[in-house]
């Protein structure tokens, strides 16, 4: 069904104030970028800010895509593709910030935390619920069949990855104690990185069992585990350490044996 005169009119006057808004974060990213050569020592800080920027535009495209379903009943592309854009963004930021690791220890990233201590645990955890909250809009606005459904799995296993950089794990061992006032949000952030971890995991052995049938799926969903694994060791919550030392190494036998297929199959293939 074509669209009205009347609904594009409406629309575009809806949008313009959203337009001009996503100008001014364009404005106010380019002011952070200059900054970041002026003042190396405030370089985290700046990152961080960006993400926050990147955030800020996300949320804006979905508005826009929202009024433009409310009024048009379509989707727009184009401010999807950019909230998709910029969700890479966002988390590119904060891992120049904090360090993209996953594999190494907890506290490998120690030099980098040290650099943003001005940044509060509330406000740490508030941008990983905000990257979270704007990255499940994103994917559900895409819907099911979108040709990113696959990628997607990537994306959780990065937001796991930043949700896990930006929180200190030597700090929240010195003051698990109920009357530290940080506890409260410290747990919240810890238990929303295992939370995260796992849903991530779980996407990779969705999409290898729906489509790519590839051991790097699973050996990506393994590395999610075992980041669960190291922090359920600081708890001492044994019942779900073992849970999940069953499932890791479930899935590393799974991936032998399609290994050991693949080298048989090229032995097959040169004879």
């Amino acid at each position: 069904m074509a669209l009205t005169k009347e609904q594009k009119h409406e629309f575009s006057e809806k949008v313009a104030e959203f337009k001009v808004y996503l100008e001014e974060l364009k404005k106010e990213l380019n002011v952070y970028k200059t900054q970041l050569k002026k003042n190396p020592e405030m370089t985290p800080y700046y990152y961080v800010a960006m993400a926050i920027n990147a955030v800020k535009v996300i949320n804006t495209n979905l508005l826009m895509n929202d009024l433009s379903v409310s009024i048009q009943g379509i989707n727009v592309v184009n401010y999807l593709e950019t909230a998709k854009k910029e969700i890479s963004n966002a988390i590119s930021y904060i891992e120049q910030s904090v360090g993209n690791d996953i594999d190494g220890s907890l506290n490998d990233n120690r030099e980098k935390l040290d650099k943003i201590t001005r940044l509060s645990h509330t406000q740490r955890l508030n941008f990983i619920k905000a990257l979270q909250e704007c990255t499940k809009k994103t994917i559900a606005a895409f819907g099911p069949n979108s040709k990113w459904k696959f990628s997607w799995p990537d994306v959780h296993y990065r937001v796991a990855g930043v949700a896990k950089n930006l929180f200190d794990f030597r700090e929240f061992e010195k003051g698990k104690d109920l009357d530290n006032p940080d506890y409260y949000v410290q747990r919240e952030h810890f238990n929303l990185i295992i939370s995260l971890a796992n849903f991530a995991a779980q996407e990779y052995r969705s999409k290898f069992d729906l489509s790519t049938q590839n051991a790097t799926d699973l050996k990506s969903s393994i590395a999610m585990l075992d980041l669960n694994r190291k922090i359920m060791q600081i708890t001492g919550e044994n019942e779900d350490l073992e849970k999940t030392k069953t499932l890791i190494e479930s899935l590393k036998n799974k991936v032998e044996d399609l290994e050991t297929s693949d080298e048989e199959k090229k032995k097959k293939k040169k004879k």
